[in-house]
């Protein structure tokens, strides 16, 4: 039987978010660099290999939405990639690679991080 209530809605919202901040730069990231007053990557492979990577992600949340008495593990991953995705926008931004506005989509990932950190201390 499928939960409700919190911890399930938590989830999905957090998959919808992977997706929805990491498919507008998959297919539009010059244009998005350009608005930001940033230059275009020359080599996109990596970016598109680190989005992809974020998608799937959501998927596993959207797999732990469905039913957060199992999939544990995915939430315990997903604390580790988003504290280091948030880390590493930080410094970005601290080292002046990409304008604070860059950072967040890391300070979300910061906070759903701490989210999951909450769930898996109740559980």
């Amino acid at each position: 039987m499928r939960e409700t209530g919190y911890y399930p809605k938590l989830f999905l919202v957090a998959a919808i978010y992977n997706w929805a901040v990491t498919t507008p730069f998959f297919f539009a990231h010059k244009a998005i660099f350009g608005w930001m007053g940033m230059e275009p990557i020359n080599h996109p492979l990596m970016l598109r290999s680190f989005l992809a990577l974020a998608f799937v992600y959501g998927i596993g949340y959207y797999w732990v939405s469905r039913d957060v008495r199992t999939n544990r593990d995915l939430v315990r991953m997903g604390v580790l990639g988003k504290l280091a995705v948030f880390v590493l926008f930080f410094v970005a931004w601290i080292t002046g690679e990409i304008p604070l506005l860059m950072v967040f989509p890391g300070v979300g990932d910061l906070i759903f991080a701490i989210l999951f950190i909450g769930f898996l201390r109740q559980r």
